[in-house]
């Protein structure tokens, strides 16, 4: 769940879960989008769905959150403008803000499925 603003009219809020080795190296592991449609400079929670996914994260290895407006060209661009996509000629930067206060939480839940026993 993100708790987001944007002085654009229309955006798009990329969620991407990474696994990063004890190297450094960081894979992609899902991601989701959502379009989002609000109120310039309001704050609204936008639940991105990251899809059904089973991910085995090492020992040493760290999980990586990674969250931006675009994932062109594996998503259709946004031009921040609130045109249909089809229609959009002239993109505009937009100001985002991700909150992280106890008041707008934006957090991701992670379900552990406990080892067998061996």
């Amino acid at each position: 769940m993100l708790h987001v603003a944007t002085d654009a009219p229309s955006t798009d809020w990329v969620v991407r879960l990474c696994d990063v080795d004890p190297a450094g190296t960081s894979r992609n592991i899902v991601d989701g989008i959502v379009r989002s449609v609000a109120q310039p400079d309001e704050f609204s929670a936008q639940e991105v769905d990251l899809w059904s996914t089973s991910h085995v994260f090492r020992a040493g290895h760290r999980i990586r959150v990674q969250v931006t407006s675009s994932n062109f060209p594996r998503w259709a661009r946004n031009f921040n403008t609130g045109e249909p996509v089809e229609d959009g000629t002239h993109p505009r930067t937009a100001q985002q803000q991700i909150a992280h206060e106890a008041a707008r939480p934006s957090h991701m839940i992670f379900p552990v499925i406990p080892r067998e026993p061996a």
